[in-house]
């Protein structure tokens, strides 16, 4: 495993600090995941750059779920607009996946 020192700006780190103490993990462990993601994110289809950006953001969650079909998809993506100009933007790439 390799190691990096990094300077950050004080008000990075202490967000940094607040989502680790959040999330019951380290600094590092928070850091190492957003640079994973951000590394990834402009590899692979379209989908999984969408996920990797949502996971640099920290808004991927991983839930179990059903299927659902491609119209009631389509309405729940409808109905989430405006919810958040970040949102808005990734929705609106899902939907041109559709």
């Amino acid at each position: 495993m390799k190691q990096i020192l990094l300077r950050m700006p004080d008000e990075v780190h202490r967000r940094l600090a607040a989502r680790a103490a959040r999330d019951g993990r380290s600094v590092n462990s928070v850091a190492t995941e957003i640079l994973d993601a951000a590394a990834d994110a402009d590899e692979g289809d379209r989908r999984a750059r969408l996920r990797a950006r949502a996971a640099t953001l920290g808004i991927l969650r991983s839930t179990s779920a059903e299927q659902v079909s491609r119209s009631r998809r389509r309405r729940v993506i409808a109905s989430t607009k405006g919810i958040d100009p970040v949102l808005d933007q990734l929705l609106a790439e899902e939907r041109g996946r559709v």
